[in-house]
């Protein structure tokens, strides 16, 4: 499949490319005898060579059955009564009014009555639109659809069989073909690709005949009930796939491969870099922690020969709902504020081919309870303390300071405060560390956190006739 030549990058239809849409439903039908152990394989022996001549959309296959015939198939399933000569041409049917029950029957998809489908838009965020109007949630995506999601925009839809399909941030997806065949009750449904990711989760059918298909401008992915994922790159020069479940025949770079779970692969003019095992899932240290500071923040352990990491938020484990995403260049990731409440979050590792790992979910809470403190000195040996939470409910505070030298031995430790400061008189010279903490309840659970320990430096002599006084503010 010769896929270098400029012309041949900007088309998808009439190309090398498309003329293997039948060799990747073949690959597709491998993958219910791939064992589940074979981790990185070559092409499958039974894939066509690149100079097999093979027809530019693969034709449906039909087995006769009783009281069939080229006619009564042509009236009540094909556009025109007429169209029975073409499937007796192709098939070397001898006489259209007999065919023998079980004879396998190949009838181009064109000639096929099929009835339209359409997908639901079941979450999005930010700028998601449908054919340039907004989305809105229950809204209809049908054949010829265009998807597009903005920055920090995300959008996922809902298939009639179940399947689902989730645009990230800055996603271009055309809905190329979403049908059902009447004569097979088969489902075709094909998405391209212009910019950007998509990942999807394929419900299995026991037809065994479905066909799914995620195309980019150089490589084309069909699969049978699956998860796995598809990018652009580059401007369309470069192209990835990764598998997390189910098996997946990718097209693209020259060649044909089947990938396996847990193995990925990236498409250039030039060749395909894979099949490679993907990055193991990231560990995410301190997971239990309560997110109250007012930005998320994740701090993942280094993952060997990962590039960067990608981190998402959502409501739902998942992650159709997503609300928040980065890309971090180091082993700490942080996202803007999200409401109060119960979430997940998923980081992979991404290696230097830009192939995505696999994931790790975890969930956490959210509960914003942050505090920022400071201190002014009044005059006359009087300092001011005073602090800002940010949080919702009633709070209470509890201010500390002690000896630098001497932390375990306060030298004030005022619990149960409600005003948001505390002046202190006539602390003795010396080096301090101060801090408050806050507290509340909220939906029947205590939280509590700390402000930053700061220092403090009282300079003078001490007078030891005056006695320290402190109070709160008014």
């Amino acid at each position: 499949m010769a896929t270098g030549s400029k012309s041949s990058r900007g088309s998808r239809k009439g190309t090398e490319l498309d003329k293997r849409l039948i060799a990747l439903a073949m690959l597709a039908a491998t993958a219910a005898s791939a064992s589940p152990h074979a981790g990185l394989r070559e092409r499958p022996a039974s894939l066509p060579s690149a100079a097999a001549p093979v027809d530019t959309d693969p034709p449906i296959s039909y087995s006769a059955r009783k009281g069939d015939n080229l006619y009564n198939l042509a009236l009540h399933y094909m556009h025109r009564p007429s169209d029975y000569l073409a499937v007796q041409k192709l098939n070397r049917v001898r006489d259209p009014r007999r065919i023998p029950i079980g004879t396998n029957l190949l009838i181009p998809r064109a000639l096929l009555r099929s009835d339209p489908l359409q997908g639901r838009v079941i979450a999005f965020r930010g700028a998601a639109t449908i054919d340039g109007q907004p989305a809105v949630l229950g809204a209809a995506v049908n054949e010829g659809g265009r998807i597009r999601t903005g920055q920090n925009a995300f959008l996922s839809i809902s298939l009639a069989d179940g399947s689902t399909v989730t645009l990230p941030s800055q996603t271009n997806v055309r809905v190329e073909r979403l049908r059902r065949f009447r004569l097979t009750n088969e489902m075709e449904r094909l998405f391209n690709i212009d910019d950007g990711r998509t990942q999807t989760q394929v419900t299995p059918r026991t037809n065994g005949r479905d066909r799914f298909e995620m195309r980019t401008p150089i490589s084309v992915a069909a699969v049978r009930g699956t998860d796995f994922r598809v990018a652009v790159l580059d401007g369309g020069k470069a192209a990835t796939t990764e598998v997390l479940g189910g098996h997946v025949g990718l097209a693209g770079g020259g060649g044909e491969t089947m990938l396996d779970p847990g193995v990925g692969a990236r498409v250039t003019p030039d060749g395909t870099t894979g099949p490679v095992r993907l990055l193991p899932p990231p560990e995410i240290a301190d997971p239990t922690r309560i997110q109250s500071e007012p930005e998320l923040a994740f701090r993942i352990v280094p993952l060997d020969k990962a590039a960067r990491y990608r981190v998402q938020i959502a409501k739902d484990a998942g992650f159709l709902d997503i609300a928040e995403e980065t890309m971090a260049a180091q082993a700490q990731a942080s996202l803007p504020p999200v409401p109060d409440g119960d979430y997940f979050v998923r980081v992979t590792g991404v290696d230097a081919n830009e192939i995505e790992g696999l994931p790790r979910v975890m969930g956490f809470e959210r509960h914003l309870n942050s505090i920022r403190a400071t201190v002014e000195l009044l005059g006359g040996r009087r300092y001011l303390f005073k602090w800002q939470d940010l949080g919702e409910g009633v709070h209470q505070y509890r201010f500390v300071i002690t000896r630098a030298a001497a932390a375990d031995n306060p030298v004030i430790d005022e619990p149960g405060l409600t005003a948001r400061s505390f002046v202190a008189t006539d602390l003795p010279p010396g080096d301090y560390v101060w801090r408050v903490q806050t507290s509340g309840v909220s939906n029947g659970k205590s939280y509590s956190n700390w402000s930053t320990q700061q220092t403090l430096t009282v300079a003078g002599e001490a007078n030891p006739a005056k006695k320290r006084a402190q109070s709160p503010a008014s």
